[in-house]
C-alpha cells in the first residue's frame, strides 16, 4: 500500500495507524467487512450441507457427520469471531499467553519443532482409515503384488514418489515391522507433515512483521482441507507439498539477495520429480530468475545457467532411474503415457468420448466440480486473494515498498496462477471428488500468497486480527470436519 514507515512494524503492538480519513482506512473497513461476509457465507454453506445432495455440495458435506448440536455449536462459535469486541478479547487473550510463554526464553526453533512433533501425533491419531481416494487401493496393491513382473516399482506418473515407497516397504517396512504398503504411504505422509510444519513456521517467521503476521500466515495454511494429505494420506501427493513449501521459501531468500537462484529452481525441479504435475510451475520460476537478474544478484549467463542445469541434470537422473528398471521413454510414451487411464490430459471442450471424462470443459458440472475442490482444499484462500487485490484496485493502493516483497508476490501470484489453471484444464479421471488430492497442493501455494498478501494489506492490528481471526476460524472448522470424516467415513464409489 501507499509509503509505509518500516518502523511501525519493529514492535508488535502497530501503533502507527493510517488517519481515520485515510484511503488506507477506507480500504482496510471494505477489506474486513468482505472477509466478515465470506466467513458467515461459508459457515451458512456448511450448516446447509444438512439439507443438500452430497453431489451438489461434497466440499461442505464432511459437516453432516458432525452431530447437528456440535455443528451448529461451532458454527456459532467461529461466527463470534467476526464480532469485534470477540475478537479483541481473544487477541488480548492471545497476547497474555504469548508473554507467558516467551517468559520461558526459549529459541524460536524448539519451539517450532515442538509444535510440529505435536502436529505429528495429531495427524497419527486422526489419520485416515482408509483407501478410497484416488489411485490409494491400486497402489496399496501394485506396490506389494505378489507377482514380480506384474509388481509396480518404476511409475511415471510420479517416478521418484513410487520408487521411495515401494523400496521403503520392500527393503524396510515389510521384512522389518510387516507393514503393508498403505502404512508405509501413511508413515511418510505423517512424517511430511512434521517436516512441512517446522519449514512453515520457519517460514512465517520470515515473512510477517509481526509475531501477529507470522500467526496469520501460518494459521490459514495450518487450516486449509489440503494438510488432510498430512494425515495418513495414501497417495503421491504429500512429498511434492513439502516441496513446494521448500521452493516457496528459497523463493524468498534468492528474492532477498540471500541465495543464489539455481536453489528453488533446484528445489522446484526435485519437486517435479516426485509428481510431474508441478511443472505447470514454471513460468514463475522463470519469472523468479529474471527478477534476481535485474535486481543484480545473478548475471546474465548465470542466470540462464541457474535456471536450465538443474531441470537437466534431475530430469536425467530421473531417465536413468527408470531406464534402469526398464521402464524408460518407451514406457513414458507408450504404457505410463500422461494422462491417466484415457491418456487424454485436459477436460474435453465439446463432447465426452471415454469413461474417463466427466464432463465437458465449460459445463455446469465441470464449474461445480471446481468450486466444490478448491472450497475443500481451502475454503478461504482464493477468496482472500480475490479480496485484497479487488481492495487495493478499488482505491488504488500499493501493496509494497520493498522490491524483494513485490517480487515474492508476483512469483507467488504467477505460481498460483498456473497451479489454478491446472485445476481447471486437467482432467480427472476418477472426477473432482474422487481425485481432489489431486489438485489439493494448489491451496498450499494460493493460500500462502493470501496470507501474504492479508498482512501487507492491513496496517493496524486491530484490523488484522478482525481479519485473520475468522478466517482461520472457520477455516479451521472446516478442515476439523473433513479429517473427522475421513477417519471413518467409506465414500462412495
Amino acid at each position: 500500500m501507499a509509503k509505509i514507515n518500516a518502523q511501525m512494524y519493529q514492535s508488535e503492538d502497530i501503533s502507527l495507524p493510517p488517519k481515520n480519513n485515510s484511503p488506507q482506512t477506507y480500504a482496510a473497513v471494505w477489506l474486513v467487512s468482505g472477509i466478515r461476509f465470506w466467513s458467515l457465507l461459508a459457515l451458512s454453506l456448511h450448516l446447509a450441507a444438512f439439507y443438500l445432495p452430497e453431489p451438489v455440495s461434497w466440499s461442505v458435506w464432511p459437516y453432516t457427520f458432525f452431530p447437528p448440536w456440535l455443528a451448529w455449536g461451532l458454527a456459532v462459535l467461529a461466527a463470534g469471531l467476526t464480532i469485534p469486541a470477540v475478537a479483541s478479547a481473544v487477541g488480548r487473550r492471545g497476547a497474555r499467553l504469548l508473554a507467558r510463554l516467551r517468559a520461558l526464553n526459549w529459541p524460536a526453533p524448539r519451539w517450532w519443532t515442538l509444535v510440529s512433533l505435536l502436529a505429528g501425533l495429531l495427524f497419527w491419531t486422526a489419520r485416515l482409515r482408509h483407501l478410497r481416494w484416488g489411485d490409494a487401493y491400486m497402489l496399496s496393491v501394485a506396490l506389494s503384488y505378489p507377482d514380480l513382473n506384474l509388481r509396480v516399482v518404476y511409475n511415471w506418473q510420479a517416478p521418484l514418489t513410487v520408487f521411495l515407497h515401494q523400496r521403503l516397504w520392500q527393503f524396510a517396512a515389510d521384512p522389518l515391522l510387516g507393514w503393508p504398503v498403505e502404512t508405509v504411504y501413511a508413515a511418510v505422509s505423517i512424517g511430511c507433515g512434521v517436516v512441512f510444519v517446522w519449514l512453515l513456521l520457519a517460514f512465517s517467521a520470515r515473512l510477517g512483521r509481526t509475531f501477529l503476521e507470522s500467526a496469520v500466515i501460518a494459521g490459514l495454511v495450518l487450516t486449509t482441507g489440503a494438510m488432510q494429505l498430512f494425515f495418513g494420506y495414501v497417495e503421491n501427493y504429500t512429498i511434492i507439498s513439502v516441496g513446494l513449501l521448500v521452493t516457496a521459501f528459497l523463493a524468498w531468500r534468492a528474492l532477498e539477495g540471500e541465495i543464489a537462484p539455481r536453489w528453488p529452481v533446484l528445489a522446484l525441479s526435485l519437486t517435479n520429480a516426485f509428481h510431474p504435475s508441478t511443472v505447470f510451475l514454471w513460468p514463475a520460476m522463470v519469472l523468479l530468475v529474471w527478477r534476481c537478474w535485474r535486481r543484480g544478484f545473478v548475471r546474465p549467463a548465470a542466470a540462464v545457467g541457474q535456471l536450465v542445469w538443474p531441470p537437466v541434470l534431475v530430469a536425467g537422473g530421473v531417465l536413468a532411474l527408470m531406464e534402469s528398471g526398464g521402464h524408460g521413454l518407451q514406457a513414458l510414451l507408450g504404457v505410463d503415457r500422461p494422462g491417466g487411464g484415457d491418456g487424454i490430459w485436459f477436460v474435453p471442450l465439446f463432447e465426452t468420448t471415454t469413461r474417463w471424462q466427466h464432463y465437458t470443459m465449460f459445463s455446469a458440472a465441470h464449474l461445480l466440480d471446481w468450486l466444490n475442490i478448491h472450497f475443500l482444499a481451502s475454503p478461504f484462500g482464493l477468496p482472500l486473494v480475490g479480496l485484497v487485490f479487488s481492495a487495493a484496485r478499488r482505491f488504488r493502493l500499493t501493496l509494497f515498498t520493498r522490491p524483494a516483497e513485490r517480487d515474492f508476490a508476483l512469483f507467488l501470484t504467477t505460481a498460483a496462477g498456473m497451479y489454478v489453471l491446472l485445476t481447471w484444464l486437467w482432467n480427472p479421471d476418477y472426477g473432482g471428488q474422487k481425485d481432489w488430492d489431486l489438485f489439493a497442493p494448489s491451496a498450499f501455494v494460493y493460500t500462502l500468497l493470501a496470507g501474504f498478501l492479508l498482512t501487507r494489506f492491513l496496517h493496524t492490528r486491530r484490523t488484522l486480527l478482525q481479519a485473520g481471526l475468522p478466517a482461520v476460524g472457520v477455516s479451521l472448522v472446516h478442515t476439523a470436519a473433513w479429517i473427522f470424516t475421513n477417519t471413518h467415513y467409506l465414500p462412495h464409489d
